[in-house]
């Protein structure tokens, strides 16, 4: 599901008085809390008891655009209005008002955990469900940040870090492939990409890839791989890195999954595959095929970082005249 974000879907914006009832844990609200994405506040909600009423402000981005879990082109801030509220069950329930529309209302709910808090909207169409956005508590005097980066999709586990041990794996990937492909030792090449596939493997699942960068690094290492299921995750790792704004990442996302398709028999569609075959006196042929040229116009390739029909057969012409 994917959401155009100005005004409508906003969670907690300016709190006004939420009447609540005595006794029903109104005093653990109280606080400053955001919801943090890379390190940043992403929204950021304030509230205050006061003679048996909860109100605060609550600042959040002006536009953003949302993907289930993925927050892209955010830019600005504004706030909203709490117009009703009480406390049920041990959650404060309100009804926010769109401080640009006074038709647009939504209700939300806010349950406490032991280390966080957890807001969702109370009034989605049937048969929709979208995941809680948790709330940590943070520093009185903290900000909503500014300084997101336009070409990026975020992540709730985001970080502008990158992971070093993710560039390590790739430069000794790419550094076994800088010497001439003849006279390569491909039976340690290959197991030594094995190795970092692996390595790779344990990066990704315990969450230590961040950046672009370390997602296009992975792409490359398992776009080396030996079975389809490498190329296909190789595909998917660069997808996510031209999300997070490495848009380069594009040509490796085509490469792998042309090399899937090609590891299953089927044509590739964008030409990025050139195959050798040595045959009996010793000579070498080159070839793209199978290859459906007719799928993906050249305007396409040019968008993804992939040369010409007319380029690929000078480089097939080039391959085959070498000896």
């Amino acid at each position: 599901m994917k959401l155009r974000v100005r005004g409508l879907l906003c969670f907690i914006s300016l709190l006004t008085v939420v009447a609540l009832a005595e006794g029903s844990g109104m005093d653990d609200f109280r606080g400053t809390w955001a919801m943090k994405i890379a390190g940043r506040n992403l929204f950021l909600l304030k509230l205050e008891v006061r003679q048996s009423a909860i109100q605060g402000v609550y600042v959040r981005p002006e536009e953003f655009q949302m993907a289930n879990t993925l927050f892209a082109d955010i830019r600005g801030i504004r706030t909203d209005s709490v117009s009703a509220g009480q406390c049920r069950d041990g959650a404060l329930h309100f009804v926010v008002q769109n401080a640009h529309d006074p038709n647009d209302q939504d209700n939300y709910v806010m349950r406490l955990s032991e280390d966080h808090a957890e807001l969702a909207p109370e009034d989605l169409p049937p048969g929709i469900v979208v995941a809680p956005r948790v709330f940590v508590r943070v520093a009185a005097n903290a900000k909503v940040a500014t300084d997101w980066q336009p070409n990026r999709a975020y992540s709730a586990n985001d970080s502008d870090q990158p992971s070093a041990e993710m560039t390590a794996i790739y430069d000794a990937d790419q550094k076994g492939r800088t010497t001439d492909p003849a006279h390569i030792d491909w039976a340690t090449v290959d197991k030594a990409d094995e190795a970092r596939r692996e390595e790779t493997r344990k990066l990704l699942a315990s969450g230590a890839l961040h950046t672009g960068e370390d997602y296009e690094h992975a792409a490359f290492v398992f776009q080396h791989g030996g079975s389809p299921e490498d190329y296909l995750l190789a595909h998917t790792l660069a997808m996510v890195a031209v999300t997070k704004g490495d848009t380069t990442a594009i040509w490796v996302a085509t490469a792998a999954l042309d090399r899937y398709l090609h590891s299953l028999g089927r044509k590739q569609i964008f030409g990025t595959q050139f195959l050798s075959h040595a045959e009996g006196d010793g000579r070498t042929t080159w070839t793209q095929e199978p290859y459906d040229r007719a799928l993906v116009p050249d305007v396409l390739r040019d968008q993804l970082g992939v040369p010409a029909q007319k380029i690929q057969e000078e480089q097939l012409r080039a391959y085959k005249s070498m000896k």
